[in-house]
């Protein structure tokens, strides 16, 4: 069976198991990590359902059913960027609270005890509209069972052209949900994909709606990170079920 080394270790199989093998290793490791269990991992959950739809192919995607996650935590995303921002600020707090320095830029001293510690919160950093989040999964749905790719282009442009005129956290999760959704439930290859639904295409449509509503990169990639996991777990393929016991 074809599947790179990887996505079997994701799995805790030697390459080539078979696909009894691979359902049953996603069913038991879905059930352990995802995050609506107690001692769940999101990012543990994400590995195991690209590895079990990259190693299942075309029988995973006809799996794919939309389940409720209402108790979902949004979990912010922390990049190595943040490093360096971590560290200018830190410049800047030395700059403003030494008396010379000020003074030789005509900046006033700060006394150290009245510099804000905190980062101003950022629209982005709200909780998910996990109810917007979820028509656009099933908005996504729909027309994919239903429709053409110029459908769903036409739902997508409708929908960030209402996010372009009424900017709000609620369309942009919706239209990102919606985007997102639809590279998952067709299985796009990022490499050689082109279109209205490519890795590019997506990526353009979703940080310009971010941008009506923040200048934070960091904080509208979290946002968009936390929306594709959300879209993830909802479009991940059903367990199997167990089969009944034997009657002895």
């Amino acid at each position: 069976m074809a599947g790179r080394p990887s996505a079997y270790a994701a799995l805790g199989l030697e390459p080539g198991a078979d696909s009894a093998a691979i359902d049953q290793a996603y069913k038991d490791l879905i059930k352990r990590y995802h995050p609506d269990r107690a001692g769940g991992d999101a990012d543990r959950a994400a590995e195991i359902i690209q590895a079990y739809r990259q190693l299942r192919g075309s029988a995973a995607r006809d799996a794919l059913e939309f389940n409720e996650f209402e108790g979902l935590a949004a979990k912010p995303w922390f990049t190595r960027a943040a490093l360096p921002i971590a560290a200018a600020g830190a410049i800047l707090i030395l700059v403003l609270t030494t008396g010379p320095v000020s003074r030789l830029k005509g900046v006033p001293s700060l006394p150290l005890g009245k510099v804000s510690r905190e980062r101003p919160s950022d629209p982005m950093e709200q909780p998910l509209a996990l109810a917007a989040v979820d028509r656009g999964v099933e908005d996504a749905l729909r027309l994919n069972h239903s429709s053409d790719e110029m459908a769903l282009a036409s739902a997508t442009r409708d929908c960030h052209h209402q996010l372009r005129l009424r900017p709000s956290l609620g369309q942009l999760d919706r239209c990102a949900a919606f985007d997102d959704a639809v590279v998952v439930l067709q299985d796009r290859d990022p490499l050689r994909d082109q279109g209205p639904f490519s890795e590019l295409a997506v990526t353009g449509r979703q940080w310009s709606g971010a941008q009506t509503l923040s200048n934070d990169n960091l904080a509208i990639d979290g946002r968009l990170d936390r929306i594709r996991l959300r879209v993830e777990l909802a479009l991940a393929p059903a367990v199997p079920p167990s089969p009944p016991p034997e009657a002895d």
